[in-house]
């Protein structure tokens, strides 16, 4: 993945030195990538508002985590879906059909 230009290089000693500020500083959006001796040994990141929610949602007990294991990946969707029957219209142009009707 190529560098994206508001990156921010940073060491490892500097990222020692600064720790708490860069990741104040990644709160706020900003990405960092982590070098030593020049070479990318990792990247710091702003926290991902969705992964954010669902870990809220589970320390609210509100999601169960144990039940969100057990579901499908999204690369494991597409897989999981069975072809509408020969002769049959697929269930979205059913739902469209159902939407139109409504709107009239």
């Amino acid at each position: 993945m190529a560098d994206r230009v508001h990156d921010e290089h940073i060491s490892i000693r500097e990222l020692q030195r600064n720790a708490a500020d860069v990741f104040d500083r990644a709160r706020q959006g900003q990405t960092f990538i982590v070098t030593r001796r020049g070479e990318t040994v990792g990247r710091i990141m702003p926290p991902d508002p969705d992964e954010e929610a669902v870990e809220q949602a589970i320390a609210n007990g509100v999601l169960d985590a144990a039940v969100l294991d057990k579901l499908p990946t999204t690369a494991e969707l597409p897989r999981m879906r069975e072809p509408s029957p020969p002769g049959t219209r697929p269930g979205s142009d059913a739902i469209v059909s159902l939407r139109e009707d409504e709107q009239r």
